[in-house]
């Protein structure tokens, strides 16, 4: 899920980029603003059509406290799941999880995003990408697979 946030799409695309290189395939949602909870439809397409979700990318307060009841919401769906965060708010994550009593995975990439480069945003997408994966229990497949001789 896409939370809209300015940026976010370059990292998001790489993330997709990722996953076809390995086999998975995704589905793109992205919520109308990043300020609010995603709409209950979102929340109930993304229950019903996917086996797992990576909310991405929070920055900021209101949007770290909004995909935190995003993730609550579809965990309560029995959806595996895991928040994509800035190091700058890995605390608030923390006790926003705490104080709903929500026991979620989260990975947390540097801080600030606005101005890194394409490429740099890429790097930060390809660094997080196995822990990512690991998050929402999905194993992590090589690009390269040995035949055995």
């Amino acid at each position: 899920m896409d939370i809209g946030k300015m940026r976010g799409d370059e990292f998001i695309d790489r993330l997709e980029q990722l996953c076809s290189e390995r086999g998975i395939s995704t589905r793109r949602y992205k919520k109308p603003t990043n300020t609010r909870v995603a709409p209950r439809e979102m929340i109930n397409d993304i229950a019903d059509n996917c086996q797992a979700v990576i909310i991405a990318l929070s920055d900021c307060g209101s949007c770290t406290s909004c995909s935190t009841h995003d993730l609550n919401d579809l965990d309560k769906k029995g959806l595996a799941g895991v928040s994509v965060l800035t190091t700058e708010f890995e605390q608030a994550f923390e006790s926003q999880k705490s104080s709903i009593g929500l026991d979620a995975a989260s990975v947390y990439v540097e801080h600030p995003l606005q101005n890194k480069t394409t490429e740099e945003l890429h790097r930060s997408a390809e660094s997080a990408f196995d822990d990512i994966l690991r998050a929402i229990s999905i194993e992590v497949p090589s690009l390269h697979t040995s035949k055995a001789a």
